[in-house]
């Protein structure tokens, strides 16, 4: 009886356990692929946000950039042989537009010796006009030569960099993006250049406060090199700026090549770290890449959810099986616990063990099964009397 019991048991364990693996296993998969999704998700829209910040704040820099170049003032000035008392009305209206939007640490017009002409520094809320003393030649920095070889009409945006005064970076750092236009006059000849030097302290500070204690949040450049990284002194090791050399590829040597550079949103998997990554653009056409967001999170934070749906799942599964196991014993023992007492009966009555009556509790077949053996001990009982006689 043990052998039927043990099939009884391993048929009732089969029945449950094979729904129980199928459409668990399909759940446990299809949740925990969704889960996985809107954590990803989660985390792109958390770069792409950071993304969007800096290029928000950069938005309008060529609309104003062009605005100056188009102004009345400018053109009276390089048109007007460049007189003294235009130049200072020119001061005033480039201090008056550094007043009013904030974000532009310095506002130039450079002639084509690269000579500053008029020169608006913004410093602790003060928009202050340069004294024409202070003014620097700018004939060997790159942006000027960059902007003055443009065609009319187009736009030099520089790389992101630390701001130097007289050949030395400016302290405390001032991390500067420039952007610059040339000026033509009516003849289409060159008169100088206009140029915005852009606070990016702005939105790298908002970058920085992104990071956490179990995240990372960086800012990289084209090359490598960072902008913003928790570690401050890792920030600017390229050579243009501190030339420390601290830099992303160095750092992390197995996906540099998948993160610098990328033009859209990447999520890698590297050791116990997601690595989520998105472009920041300079221009509106998104041709200018300023660099790379890359955030990275521990693997057990960004698919916490996965996991402890996976945990829960499991341990409802095995409590599920626990169940089923005493159920489908509880079933094998209700079938079988007759069956071995009818069976221990007639081997009794084949010993000639009438006296006991055969009583089954049961309501199925094996109470009619124990009925036809009642019968039977009874009708024995009456043919051993007879033989008796």
């Amino acid at each position: 009886m043990t052998k039927i019991r043990n099939k009884l048991l391993l048929a009732f364990i089969l029945v449950s356990l094979i729904p129980l693996i199928v459409l668990g296993g399909y759940a446990l998969t299809s949740i925990s692929g969704s889960l996985r999704a809107v954590s990803e998700s989660t985390l792109k829209d958390k770069v792409t946000l950071v993304s969007f910040e800096v290029e928000d704040f950069l938005k309008n820099v060529t609309n104003d950039l062009f605005y100056l170049r188009d102004s009345t003032l400018l053109a009276d000035f390089t048109n007007g042989g460049q007189s003294e008392e235009i130049r200072e009305k020119l001061e005033k209206d480039f201090q008056a537009f550094s007043k009013h939007k904030e974000i532009y640490h310095q506002i130039r017009f450079l002639d084509t010796t690269g000579m500053e002409v008029v020169r608006v520094d913004r410093n602790h809320g003060e928009s202050i006009i340069v004294p024409q003393e202070r003014l620097q030649n700018k004939k060997g920095r790159y942006y000027f030569a960059d902007t003055a070889k443009l065609g009319n009409g187009e736009l030099m945006i520089s790389p992101l960099d630390l701001n130097r005064e007289k050949g030395e970076v400016e302290r405390p750092y001032r991390p500067t993006i420039r952007y610059g236009t040339p000026v033509y006059n009516a003849q289409n000849e060159l008169q100088g250049i206009v140029l915005f030097n852009v606070m990016a302290d702005s939105f790298l500070d908002r970058i920085r406060k992104k990071s956490n204690e179990s995240e990372k949040v960086l800012f990289v450049s084209v090359d490598g090199f960072y902008f913003v990284n928790p570690d401050r002194d890792e920030e600017w090791g390229g050579k243009a700026d501190l030339d420390t050399k601290e830099n992303f590829t160095e750092d992390f040597p197995g996906i540099a090549n998948k993160v610098l550079g990328t033009t859209s949103f990447k999520a890698i998997n590297h050791d116990d770290y997601i690595i989520a990554t998105t472009p920041v653009f300079t221009d509106k056409e998104k041709n200018r890449m300023l660099g790379t967001v890359v955030d990275i999170v521990p693997t057990k934070d960004v698919f916490s959810s996965v996991i402890t749906f996976r945990n829960v799942f499991i341990i409802i599964s095995v409590c599920v099986f626990l169940a089923t196991l005493l159920l489908a014993l509880a079933l094998a023992k209700s079938i079988t616990n007759p069956i071995v007492y009818l069976t221990k009966v007639t081997h009794d009555m084949g010993k000639g063990k009438l006296s006991t009556a055969v009583v089954v509790a049961t309501k199925d077949e094996t109470k009619l099964l124990a009925d036809s053996i009642e019968l039977l001990r009874k009708s024995m009982n009456i043919l051993m009397k007879r033989m008796k006689k």
